[in-house]
């Protein structure tokens, strides 16, 4: 279910993107410089309305933040926030999603390693505030994987590698 909501915003924006032939006019301003990347396109219709689409991204010293965000011609706004960070041993990120409805997904994403270990976690939360988690475990030849669907229900599976 809380896949299904993140590809609903995902259409909803793409929905928003959509541009009639009869445009009267389009502008698109781009920024780029180190660690930063802009830009917003606006396109406004024969009947005066408009729709935008803005996009920005910053990064550096280990870190990301990205947001989009569109505007379709009946004024609702569709927004993906994305954080992110990168460090010696780990590496996260999250993303939401808000749909013109004002619902929001959420995906997340966190990874750790070292020592010969390595563990990766990743979740989703729909809309209707039901997560799902999956998380991935590794150490000396085991490998351990837990799965928590939305209901509360878990799954674990386990396989071990012997050394001949």
């Amino acid at each position: 279910m809380a896949v299904s909501n993140m590809i609903l915003a995902a259409a909803a924006m793409s929905a928003l993107f959509s541009l009639d032939a009869s445009a009267q006019s389009a502008r698109t301003t781009r920024t780029r410089t180190a660690g930063h990347y802009s830009r917003n396109s606006v396109v406004t219709g024969a009947n005066g309305k408009s729709a935008s689409y803005n996009r920005t991204a910053n990064w550096g010293n280990g870190a990301y933040e990205g947001s989009r965000s569109a505007t379709g011609f009946n004024g609702k706004t569709a927004t993906a926030n994305t954080t992110a960070s990168v460090a010696a041993g780990s590496a996260s990120r999250t993303t939401t999603a808000t749909g013109p409805n004002g619902r929001s997904a959420t995906y997340q994403n966190n990874a750790a390693w070292g020592n010969g270990a390595y563990s990766d976690t990743k979740s989703i939360t729909g809309a209707n505030g039901k997560s799902a988690t999956s998380t991935v475990q590794r150490q000396d030849g085991s490998v351990t994987k837990t799965v928590t669907g939305p209901n509360g229900q878990t799954w674990t599976a386990s396989r071990t590698r012997t050394q001949n």
